[in-house]
């Protein structure tokens, strides 16, 4: 991967976008988002700081970077496990000594018995918290990666913890797990120690990305705001269900979520949980999607003060340029659009679609969205597909121009485990189509409505519950046959995303916010554009 000499590294920027596994390397909703924001204001200047597992699975930036940004780096947390290149020498563990590691690491097993606690899981961490787990692994006299692979005080600390799991664990895979989760920090820690200059930071996510986001507010005393769009912890929580890297066997007392997650499970789970509860502690202020994002936010040790609810946003003037004639015939295409991962469900969508050409023969679905972040959940869903006999029905297009997909679609549908607010249905609102979607995230205020005069405009499609083929071909066969239903769901989903859901609005919003939190901070750095 490379970037263009034009990113200056020591230049100064009125926002830093603090971003894990999304733009502009990986399309989908989020990085839209992203995009959206950033040409949305030109006027202001961005750098940003891209967090990904490792180089070799990013390429060229999918997205044409705009002029203001002025500096991005990338960062890889895969292998940040590895041992160091240099070893300490015998000098450095005489001085790593004499620095008293020992009382480092006592301070570091206090901090995780206080995260852990498990009556404080929904409290807000106090603030002396991050500040010391960010000085622990950041700064002078701190713990370092060499110590977390080659000390004494590391291996007594893991093995201390070790005591806790059930009988049966391996130590080996404990011991790996714990030091492959606590790599990454040290990453961030050397991300911190060159902060890059901005006049505040933002972070589209917790996880690693929120983090750093709390360890740059506490080194730098810079604005720090969190938009979440999915709620980071409970999509790794999906995500850990399905991992295979993570021997079961050797975790036969199984515990935790619907009793098939592990206890190394469990600990990532906790980890990212941790992660989370500092990064809402240290963000100034917290932006949230829809209600339902903001209580499980609150549930998780977001300050309840803090958070503001901002809807998303599309280009409803570019869409509506797109929008069918009124007389049209309704084309009996399905579209999935977004990434194909677990996380959408393909497999769902693709026997949905048996049911639907068993009854509408000349339905098509298409999957439209890249391939490449999960190639061998692609090659299970191909697979599944081939079975059905359904290739000439069930196409995988990869990633098209919206612009160009809508005009020749019925429906848009999702059949995801889990979803934020997703664009793909306000754009498709935009453009005149009607969705039907699986029961997560914001999809049934999007669908139905969400305050009594937003359910007065109507239905814009149909909800149906999470992995059931059967109910996702009922709700989609109707809105295919039936011209006089469609067209009721088509206008009330342009009505409803015109009132509520322009770009416009969320762009002004989102201006205001960088304005006055950069006013409201002291001592301010000079920048021009606000």
């Amino acid at each position: 991967m490379s970037i263009s000499p034009k990113y200056n590294p020591t230049a100064h920027a009125d926002v830093c976008l603090l971003l894990e596994g999304t733009y502009p390397y990986v399309r989908g909703g989020v990085s839209t988002w992203v995009k959206q924001l950033i040409e949305g204001m030109p006027n202001l200047t961005f750098s940003i700081v891209f967090l990904g597992a490792s180089a070799d699975e990013y390429d060229e930036p999918a997205y044409v970077i705009p002029d203001n940004v002025v500096h991005i780096e990338n960062h890889f947390l895969m292998g940040s496990d590895s041992d160091p290149e240099n070893k300490p020498s015998l000098k450095d563990k005489i001085f790593s000594r004499k620095a008293d590691k020992v009382a480092l690491f006592e301070r570091n097993s206090q901090l995780h018995d206080m995260l852990s606690d498990s009556e404080q899981q929904s409290a807000e961490v106090p603030g002396e918290v991050v500040r010391d787990f960010t000085s622990l692994v950041s700064g002078k006299d701190s713990i370092n990666r060499s110590d977390l692979f080659h000390g004494d005080e590391a291996w007594n600390a893991i093995r201390e913890k070790y005591v806790d799991a059930p009988p049966g664990l391996d130590f080996n895979h404990f011991f790996w797990t714990v030091r492959t989760m606590h790599g990454p920090l040290f990453t961030l820690a050397k991300i911190v120690d060159n902060a890059p200059s901005a006049n505040m930071y933002h972070s589209v996510s917790t996880g690693y990305a929120g983090y750093l986001g709390a360890m740059l507010k506490h080194k730098t005393g810079a604005p720090y705001i969190i938009s979440e769009h999915g709620i980071y912890t409970k999509e790794r929580e999906i995500d850990l269900a399905h991992v295979d890297w993570i021997p079961e066997e050797l975790d036969p007392f199984r515990v935790g979520l619907d009793d098939s997650m592990g206890y190394l499970r469990q600990t990532w789970i906790r980890f990212f949980r941790s992660l989370g509860r500092m990064s809402y502690s240290a963000a100034d202020h917290i932006y949230t999607l829809y209600n339902g994002n903001r209580l499980r936010q609150i549930e998780d040790g977001a300050p309840e003060s803090r958070l503001t609810i901002i809807p998303n946003g599309v280009s409803v003037k570019t869409l509506k340029q797109i929008r069918r004639a009124d007389d049209a015939p309704v084309p009996p295409v399905l579209a999935l659009i977004g990434r194909i991962v677990p996380i959408k469900d393909i497999k769902t969508f693709i026997r949905g679609m048996r049911i639907i050409c068993s009854k509408v023969p000349e339905a098509q679905g298409w999957l439209v969205g890249p391939e490449e972040e999960d190639p061998a959940y692609v090659a299970e869903c191909k697979a599944l597909l081939e079975s059905y006999g359904l290739q000439d029905s069930v196409k995988f297009l990869g990633f098209q121009k919206l612009t160009d997909i809508f005009p020749q679609l019925g429906l848009t549908v999702l059949t995801s485990v889990s979803e934020g607010q997703p664009l793909t249905t306000l754009e498709g609102f935009a453009a005149g189509i009607p969705c039907v979607s699986t029961d997560v995230g914001s999809c049934s205020e999007l669908i139905h409505g969400n305050t009594d005069e937003d359910r007065a405009i109507g239905s814009a499609g149909t909800i149906v519950p999470i992995a059931n083929p059967a109910a996702f071909a009922e709700a989609v066969i109707p809105l295919l046959t039936d011209e006089t239903k469609w067209r009721e769901a088509r206008d009330a989903g342009i009505t409803r995303v015109e009132k509520y859901y322009d770009e416009a609005d969320m762009l002004e919003r989102y201006h205001a916010i960088y304005k006055d939190q950069i006013a409201s901070a002291q001592p301010l750095k000079q920048a021009g554009g606000l």
